[in-house]
């Protein structure tokens, strides 16, 4: 399928009176108590089990910076109370942090991906809507330390360590998701400056609905990676930025996951 075969699809599925109304605070609640309910379980699948969490989670909103802080704040604060009623509080809670990191990585290989297809298709997208999907993707990796740091303040014994524990690393040594937020904004933003021009007036409308659009595609990326992850025993060998990714993105590979 073309990528504006693609774009053709989620343009008819986006009519207003058929789409549904979600209740984000209902979803959030489920997210945090599955997160939750799965520091319980061996700590040696807790990190892939959150990633699996959060990538269902994240591909089925918009992708965007307001709705992946929610499904992050919904995940940190799910692991932080679970870590409580683990038998190893301190090693459940890093593994699901390592799973929210890895869950991140591969949100900002999806969005990579879609906009490396968008930028190469001349006038699909407006620079503007480009724009703005780069932005929500250099964020990723500040929204996750930050969150992290953020609910540190407010907890207490191991709890508190841990999470400052893991935000310093991350500041000091990186993350997957920084490491994937690099990458993909040093690529995107020099292919943007060079091949996508100025548009001279774009209406409101027309960059909500460019918006809604590259999400969906964006989210069908995400959705593909989430299902090749589910049930994974090992990390998935990944390929160097250029090769075997097929058009649209269907088949690129994942980044870096852990077990």
């Amino acid at each position: 399928m073309t990528f504006q075969e693609e774009i053709q699809i989620h343009e008819e599925s986006l009519r207003p009176e058929e789409t549904p109304q979600t209740d984000t605070h209902e979803m959030d609640e489920t997210l945090e108590r599955d997160v939750r309910a799965v520091l319980t379980d061996d700590p040696a699948a807790i990190a892939r089990e959150v990633r699996s969490l959060t990538l269902r989670a994240l591909s089925e909103g918009t992708l965007d910076q307001g709705a992946a802080q929610q499904v992050v704040r919904a995940v940190v604060a799910g692991a932080s109370s679970g870590a409580q009623g683990a038998s190893d509080g301190q090693r459940a809670l890093r593994e699901a942090l390592q799973g929210l990191d890895e869950a991140l990585a591969a949100a900002a290989q999806a969005t990579r991906l879609t906009l490396e297809e968008a930028i190469g298709n001349a006038g699909a997208f407006s620079r503007q809507t480009l724009r703005r999907r780069l932005d929500d993707l250099s964020t990723l990796e500040s929204l996750f330390i930050e969150t992290v740091s953020q609910t540190a303040s407010s907890a207490a014994g191991f709890t508190r360590t841990t999470l400052v524990d893991v935000a310093d690393h991350a500041r000091v040594s990186g993350s997957a998701v920084g490491s994937a937020v690099k990458e993909g904004v040093t690529s995107l933003g020099r292919a943007l400056a060079e091949t996508v021009s100025d548009q001279v007036e774009v209406t409101t409308s027309v960059l909500q609905k460019e918006a809604a659009l590259l999400a969906g595609l964006t989210s069908g990326v995400l959705q593909g990676i989430a299902d090749r992850l589910s049930g994974a025993h090992s990390p998935v060998a990944v390929e160097e930025p250029g090769e075997g990714q097929s058009e649209g993105g269907a088949d690129a590979q994942e980044p870096p996951v852990g077990s």
